[in-house]
């Protein structure tokens, strides 16, 4: 009984220790706090989304009227530039790249009557044979000074691409947190494409999130949606997932997956909702029957989720590891290990992602750039 107790008091001390860390200090540098970038020619932007195979759309919201022009070019910083003027969606101008071959690297500034920015590089695709970096992270919502921490650390590294498991921001109808979501990331987003899914907190009637991450122009509408980058699968899932058999989405994952096994590539699924945890919220049911079931019929290595703010790695369960990662922004909570847990931590993270060799390394990363977990994540057979 003593035991039990000092292991009690132990997390509640530690939670408060870390809660204090992260929202005290200098004014204006608490966990609320947000300033806006008036140094910028736009109000937010660019960042980057993917399209079909060789498409990226850049988007970006502008300060004064006039029509941004983006100037791209194809592996070389020297150029030619082409000139692509932005096409008006809402509050949004977007342009959008096409033809744009894997491994090269594209080059691009945008343009205002205000001036330009900076030139950024991103890619869309690996070459043939190249090993693949990415990050995964999530639950932002209101700690603006941990989420910026949080991208200003990724930022450091070498990646490809990201993964932001939802709860963005925390009311999905107010334009100015969608506004203080892209500003905090610009210095990312500007040259790393971000692959979204939706959390309880993003959904609103009035569809910010749908129009802010362009889900018309390059996932049919639909939440849900699959990436492939080099030998690796990516599929994102929205909530509706549960509805099994008779639903869409899940027939689509099932082909998606099929898809994947037959082709021999690597998955990861990423989704808001946490199959399972030992977070204040805990394993999500409804979720985790379908997912499980898709996941070991199809060989599924890895998949990602937030909600619950902390940071878990799973034991694998039928070859199949599970991640919760939703520490960059949201408050803190503590994290009781269960049966499946590997390892737990409360803390503002972000989880850093390689695919080398036919397997998964995986590092998890707090806001001093040091790494606290790590695991090797092998090829899971399809067991059709």
């Amino acid at each position: 009984m003593t035991i039990q107790i000092s292991g009690v008091v132990t997390r509640l001390m530690a939670l408060a220790f870390a809660s204090l860390l992260f929202t005290c200090g200098p004014p204006g540098q608490g966990i609320s706090s947000w300033q806006p970038d008036e140094s910028s020619v736009l109000l937010t932007g660019p960042y980057i989304l993917l399209g079909e195979e060789g498409v990226a759309h850049i988007a970006m919201r502008v300060t004064k009227p006039g029509i941004p022009i983006v100037e791209w070019s194809v592996g070389s910083d020297e150029g030619p530039y082409s000139r692509m003027p932005a096409t008006a969606r809402g509050d949004l101008f977007v342009v959008t790249l096409t033809q744009l071959p894997a491994g090269d690297v594209i080059r691009y500034r945008v343009v205002t009557e205000q001036g330009s920015t900076p030139f950024y590089s991103f890619r869309v695709a690996a070459g043939e044979g190249e090993a693949i970096q990415f990050a995964a992270f999530g639950d932002t919502r209101t700690g603006h000074s941990v989420h910026r921490a949080v991208i200003e650390t990724m930022d450091r590294e070498n990646i490809d691409f990201v993964i932001h498991t939802g709860d963005m921001v925390a009311n999905g109808g107010r334009v100015s947190e969608w506004e203080q979501f892209f500003q905090i990331e610009r210095p990312l987003l500007a040259h790393v494409p971000i692959l979204p899914s939706i959390g309880n907190h993003d959904m609103s009637g009035r569809g910010n999130y749908r129009h802010y991450f362009l889900h018309d122009l390059w996932a049919k509408g639909r939440r849900y949606y699959a990436k492939d980058w080099g030998n690796l699968r990516v599929i994102a899932l929205d909530s509706g997932i549960e509805c099994r058999d008779g639903c869409n989405q899940y027939q689509f994952a099932e082909q998606a997956l099929r898809d994947a096994a037959e082709k021999d590539m690597l998955v990861i699924i990423f989704l808001h909702f946490p199959p399972f945890s030992s977070g204040k919220h805990g394993s999500s049911l409804a979720v985790q029957e379908p997912i499980t079931a898709l996941a070991k019929t199809y060989g599924v290595e890895l998949i990602i989720a937030g909600h619950d703010h902390n940071y878990e790695r799973t034991k694998p369960i039928d070859g199949t590891t599970y991640i919760v990662s939703g520490s960059a922004g949201a408050p803190i909570r503590a994290v009781n290990p269960k049966w499946f847990t590997a390892h737990a931590r409360t803390e503002p993270h972000f989880v850093l992602l390689k695919v080398e060799n036919n397997r998964i390394v995986l590092r998890a990363i707090n806001l001093r750039g040091e790494t606290f977990d790590t695991a090797i994540i092998d090829a899971v057979p399809p067991r059709r």
